[in-house]
């Protein structure tokens, strides 16, 4: 950015300065052509700074636009950061519940299923007792 300007600013003055010893270098030819002169001098001045003074704001603009963007982007990254932490933070958490709640699920079911099975083996050994 600096070197933009630096060298827009350098550019202008050097035309300047071209432009003012191309004019004085004439030989004055007369009161009248002096006047014309320092008029020539003044146009070329107005014009080169004020393309100066576009090109200057012209830079500005665009660093002041590639840092607005820049920070948006780095503020979108941080954000979506967040996000995807706070999405495996949550998974975790649910793969954490979902396990503790098979492991209830199996022990309920084991103790449901353990007077059957009592019963059932009371049964098979009065069974056998009771065969010749």
């Amino acid at each position: 950015m600096n070197k933009r300007v630096i060298s827009t600013v350098l550019a202008a003055i050097s035309i300047v300065a071209l432009s003012a010893t191309a004019v004085l270098a004439a030989p004055p030819a007369g009161a009248t052509g002096h006047g014309a002169a320092v008029s020539a001098i003044a146009k070329v001045v107005d014009s080169v700074s004020g393309q100066a003074h576009g090109a200057t704001v012209s830079a500005l603009a665009k660093t002041h636009g590639a840092e607005v963007s820049a920070a948006a982007k780095v503020k979108g990254a941080a954000a979506s950061a967040a996000g995807k932490a706070k999405g495996a933070a949550a998974a975790t958490v649910g793969k954490a519940k979902g396990a503790a709640a098979a492991t209830a699920g199996k022990a309920k079911g084991a103790l449901a299923s353990e007077p059957g099975r009592l019963k059932a083996a009371v049964a098979s050994a009065a069974g056998k007792a009771n065969q010749p």
